[in-house]
């Protein structure tokens, strides 16, 4: 089976999970075809869905509110979050001057050792 189709298949699989309408069986009656490859992976989906526990909403709203208090101090304290194109210019010039020492102590060598 076509990998893309696998993909939605699957993708609409799990809305309907979501929505507690359809099953996998639901699926495999209408692409029976593609039993094999397609029949696993619905039970896999479905044994995760069965295992998840919606979040209530005291322990949503204690996260929320954690998320916020650790924004604002993040805020109050100047916190700047990482900048990975900083921290590559950071490392090549650093690079560059270790080059460059490294030419001018091999120049003065080659200097040294010609007189």
């Amino acid at each position: 089976m076509d990998k893309k189709m696998l993909k939605e298949i699957l993708a609409a699989h799990a809305d309907q999970l979501l929505k507690g309408k359809a099953t996998g069986e639901d699926y495999l009656d209408l692409l029976p075809e593609s039993d094999e490859e397609l029949g696993p992976l619905l039970d896999v989906a479905e044994r995760v869905q069965s295992t998840i526990k919606p979040i209530s909403p005291a322990n949503k709203e204690e996260l929320k509110r954690e998320l916020l208090t650790t924004a604002h101090i993040r805020k109050v304290e100047g916190y700047v979050p990482p900048n990975p194109a900083r921290d590559l210019f950071y490392v090549l010039v650093t690079l560059a001057f270790i080059a460059s020492l490294g030419v001018v102590l091999a120049a003065l060598r080659q200097r040294e050792h010609t007189l």
